[in-house]
């Protein structure tokens, strides 16, 4: 272990929370930053939660140094070791089901409701007797849900010339 070692007791705390911790602390791991693990036995986790811990990491530049046997997987798309830890997580996860997102995808639900309904949406509205209530249930959505949707695209109404 060297002076400049931050050490962190994986006994008193799960892996996955240590870059928060130490975000949190004042020391964001960044690019460049290395994690050192000096013994596997201070690793009570999953195999393939550690091996997406890693991978995270590694994307984010992090080193990742297993210090007794000498390991050290540097965050390089060519690094043989980094392919390593890419490929196993892909595998485990495409044998597990694991359905993983697009890097290119937007996180979070799909919307319920798109622009291209606006035009309907405000024709239903307009019919004699129609509600919110009754379009949303007609469109299969909670009445929030059209709210919401209508306040956002609000802006969007036609102004009759």
């Amino acid at each position: 272990m060297e002076d400049s070692d931050l050490v962190a007791n994986e006994a008193r705390m799960d892996l996955n929370d240590l870059p928060n911790k130490l975000a949190q602390g004042g020391m964001p791991l960044e690019s460049g930053d290395r994690i050192k693990i000096y013994d596997f036995t201070c690793l009570p986790m999953h195999p393939q939660n550690l091996l997406r811990f890693m991978r995270q990491m590694l994307k984010k530049g992090v080193s990742i140094q297993f210090a007794a046997p000498g390991i050290v997987i540097k965050p390089e798309e060519g690094n043989d070791l980094f392919k390593l830890v890419t490929g196993l997580d892909n595998h485990w996860r495409l044998t597990h089901g694991v359905r993983t997102r697009p890097t290119d995808s937007k996180p979070g639900r799909k919307p319920k409701l798109t622009e291209d309904q606006l035009p309907a949406i405000r024709r239903m509205l307009d019919d004699s007797g129609a509600t919110v209530s009754s379009v949303a249930k007609d469109l299969g959505v909670g009445r929030t849900t059209l709210f919401d949707f209508l306040q956002r695209h609000r802006d969007s109404e036609a102004v009759p010339s």
